[in-house]
Order: C-alpha cells, then structure tokens, then sequence
C-alpha cells in the first residue's frame, strides 16, 4: 500500500513540475518559443514523461490552463460573500464581476505575462487557454437568471473584457494611465467606481 502512495505522489510532483514550468517559460518566453524540450528542462524531467502523463505538449498547456495559478475559478469570481451576488441588480452583478476579475488577475503576476504575449503571438497553445477562460466566464454567467438577456451582453461584456484585460497588461510597465494610479490600490479603486457608474448607465 505504501508503495502505490509513494508512486502516486511521485506522478503528482512530476505533473505539477511540468505545469509550473509551462507557467514560466510562457510568461518570460511567450507560446512561439515553448517546446517539448524547453519545458522538460526547467522542470527537471525526462520530455517523455510529458507524453507519459499528459499525451503532448498542447495537453500539458490545457492541463496548466485549468490551474487556479493561471486563472480564478468561478468560485473566486464570485467573491466571499457569493450569495449576494445571487441578490444584486443586473447591473450590480455584472460589475462584482468584472471587479473581482480584476482583483484575481492583479493576483497573478505570470498570467498578466501571459496575456501581454497573447496580444502579439497566436497559436494552438493560446487558443487552448483561451477556451479555458470562456469556459469560467460561461460559468459564471450561468449561474445568475436576472441578467437581461434581450441586450447584446456578449457584445457587452467582450468590450468590458478587452478593456481590463488591456489596463492590466499595461499596469506592467505604465505605472499611470490617464492620470490613474495602477500600482496602487487607490488606482483601481476608481477603475472599480468607473465599472459601477458604466453598467449602471447601461441597465438605466
């Protein structure tokens, strides 16, 4: 018994070797320079292993898609308090949501290098984590039934999307934009304000 346990462990180390280290090569390299041998080699491992456990390296990036390191569940997204999220406004829905994005992604340093890569390098790996990502977003929406869905909310929230996701890329390396803070907490406290006012001008 002692035996399979030490196997099994083992098998999860290598694993979460591996997902850590396509976390890192993406975020200091970007998709175009990830290779089977790149990967193996920052984690520590024979490249074999890679097809042992995971069948190939666009598996391995799927797999490291679904980790909370790369990106927030739904359960993060919806806040510590979930049960007023079910008991908010439309328009108060929408924005906790994108709001708590913010916080998960502002979180999680490597994602936000990963984003920036995605905006100038696509491939097969980006679009597997892509898919991730409009998987948790359908989730999430899924869950609420006051949204009104005689308005174009794909459309919606895709410009939302794109806005923070953009702000959050440059927070990288532009301390400001337009007169905001994005270091501080300050900052993105009226980011969260414009967020309010913009879906409530919207439902109004």
């Amino acid at each position: 018994m002692n035996g399979k346990v030490l196997r099994f462990d083992r098998k999860e180390i290598i694993k979460n070797k591996l997902t850590d280290a396509v976390g890192k090569i993406l975020a200091e390299k970007g998709f175009r320079d990830l290779e089977i041998k790149r990967v193996a080699n920052e984690a520590e491992v024979d490249k074999n292993l890679i097809y042992k456990y995971f069948g190939g390296l666009p598996e391995l990036v799927a797999e490291y898609s679904e980790t909370v390191d790369f990106w927030p569940d739904v359960e993060e997204l919806m806040g510590s308090e979930p049960e007023k999220v079910f008991n908010m406004d439309p328009e108060e829905q929408l924005a906790s949501f994108f709001k708590e994005f913010i916080r998960a992604l502002r979180k999680r340093p490597l994602t936000q290098e990963i984003l920036a890569w995605e905006m100038i390098e696509r491939n097969e790996f980006s679009d597997r984590m892509e898919d991730r990502r409009i998987r948790t977003a359908l989730e999430y929406f899924e869950k609420l039934d006051k949204l009104p869905y005689d308005q174009d909310l794909t459309a919606i929230v895709l410009l939302m999307a794109g806005a923070v996701n953009f702000l959050i890329v440059k927070s990288r390396i532009n301390r400001t934009i337009g007169g905001v803070d994005l270091v501080s907490n300050e900052g993105w406290k009226r980011i969260d304000q414009g967020i309010d006012l913009l879906f409530k001008g919207i439902f109004d």
